[in-house]
């Protein structure tokens, strides 16, 4: 292992993946899928780096800030994503129902708290309204969805229709075409 792989081994520190259990494996799984890859691929060069850039767009990191975090170029993470589509695809699942468990603990908490500041008058005066404002606007978005409510704005705006703008589109011409009839334009009308 050369010193960049080295530095690059120390920087990824799999504790704050899921763990080094849950990461080795993973690792496994793409070491075993790359064995029909080119040696030169980044599964076989760096699985560690591999793993991490995989497990970060699971997570829906974007390729950007994925680059930015491993080292990879933005075209190695697109292959990444293109091979590795059903890994990802299983591992979004994982952190979809992790993330939902963890929603449903902190929406306990925030219930909890919510009550102990009904309690204390002076700690709710504490509490800016603007956090209020934000809690309550985001609690009654999920709600309105998990009810099955339409949770987007559509807004019509009157304006130019695709028939009025062909009609402009018609009228400029003519007026172009009758300038050249009279001769005020040196031009030829191409349609």
């Amino acid at each position: 292992m050369n010193e960049e792989e080295k530095n690059n081994e120390e920087s990824f520190d799999v504790s704050t993946i899921d763990g080094p259990e849950a990461m080795r494996e993973f690792m496994g799984e793409i070491r075993e899928r790359a064995k029909h890859l080119s040696r030169h691929c980044i599964e076989n060069r760096k699985p560690h780096v591999a793993a991490k850039a995989l497990w970060l767009l699971a997570q829906g990191a974007p390729v950007s800030e994925v680059s930015r975090i491993t080292g990879v170029t933005h075209e190695s993470i697109r292959k990444l994503q293109w091979r590795h589509n059903d890994t990802l695809e299983t591992k979004r699942k994982d952190f979809s129902v992790r993330y939902a468990m963890a929603a449903s603990e902190y929406t306990d908490l925030l219930f909890q708290k919510s009550e102990m500041l009904a309690n204390d008058p002076e700690q709710l005066k504490a509490i800016s309204p603007d956090r209020l404002a934000l809690t309550v606007g985001i609690m009654t978005d999920k709600a309105s969805q998990l009810m099955g409510m339409a949770t987007t704005v559509v807004e019509h705006r009157k304006g130019t229709s695709i028939e009025d703008a062909a009609k402009l589109i018609e009228e400029a011409k003519a007026r172009v075409a009758s300038k050249l009839r009279e001769g005020a334009i040196e031009a030829e009308i191409v349609e």
